[in-house]
């Protein structure tokens, strides 16, 4: 995110918000909200950034590359402050745009990258199966904090089917996934259930939604791997 970035400037500079806002030429105010992200700064505050602290704008945009340019850089594209400020302006559009187009763009593919068990934990996970197109809006923050993974099996049914492909958000915090629908690894395998954590008896309750399956009694002292992956955020299904 380039409020991330503008954050990273500003530490590695050694200057406050308030003195960063005086050099932009805007309230102190906006540099927090782009810092958190909230908004996005203007073409006019990273023309500021690069001319003020020779800031390497494909890093400022894209994250990729050096922070800062070094004399070389600078020399390259300092013919003439004007042809300088068009060429900074020309590629800001151009690298702005690009990055809107990806952002705005109304679907996105998720891999699925694998099975999950409705049922005895197993091993199929990491390979490729099929990919799945969701629309954008859908999904709350990074596709790097999700994973998609084709059901196996009829332990969860009728809420999930055979074959439907389940959107994992991860998160490895098990009291906050107490009573949630989970996906959890357990030696190498991997199940879909509803997880329930008995503080008594401390173990680990996987419970199915179809009552035809028994409850798996999870022990962690007896197994050598027992990890949870995250919680059911959407799922999919074709219909016949």
């Amino acid at each position: 995110m380039i409020g991330e970035r503008l954050k990273q400037i500003r530490q590695v500079l050694g200057i406050k918000q308030v003195d960063l806002a005086k050099v932009l030429k805007i309230n102190p105010s906006a540099i927090s909200q782009m810092e958190s992200g909230r908004t996005n700064p203007s073409l006019e505050t990273l023309s500021e950034l690069v001319v003020n602290y020779n800031v390497n704008l494909h890093w400022l945009i894209t994250g990729i590359g050096k922070m800062f340019n070094t004399a070389n850089d600078t020399s390259s594209q300092n013919g003439s402050w004007d042809n300088f400020q068009k060429l900074l302006n020309d590629r800001l559009e151009e690298i702005v745009q690009a990055h809107l187009d990806l952002m705005d763009s109304d679907t996105v593919e998720i891999p699925v990258s694998g099975e999950i068990a409705a049922g005895e934990p197993m091993e199929n996970y990491g390979t490729l199966l099929d990919v799945v197109t969701v629309r954008r809006s859908l999904i709350n923050g990074s596709l790097n904090n999700f994973v998609a993974l084709r059901v196996n099996g009829r332990s969860m049914e009728p809420d999930i089917r055979n074959q439907d492909v389940v959107l994992i958000r991860y998160c490895n915090e098990w009291r906050e996934l107490a009573g949630k629908i989970c996906a959890v690894r357990i030696d190498g395998g991997i199940t879909l259930k509803r997880l329930i954590l008995d503080d008594v008896q401390k173990m680990i309750v996987l419970l199915s939604i179809n009552e035809n399956y028994q409850p798996i009694l999870i022990d962690p002292d007896s197994h050598t791997d027992v990890t949870l992956i995250g919680s059911l955020y959407f799922l999919f299904r074709i219909l016949p």
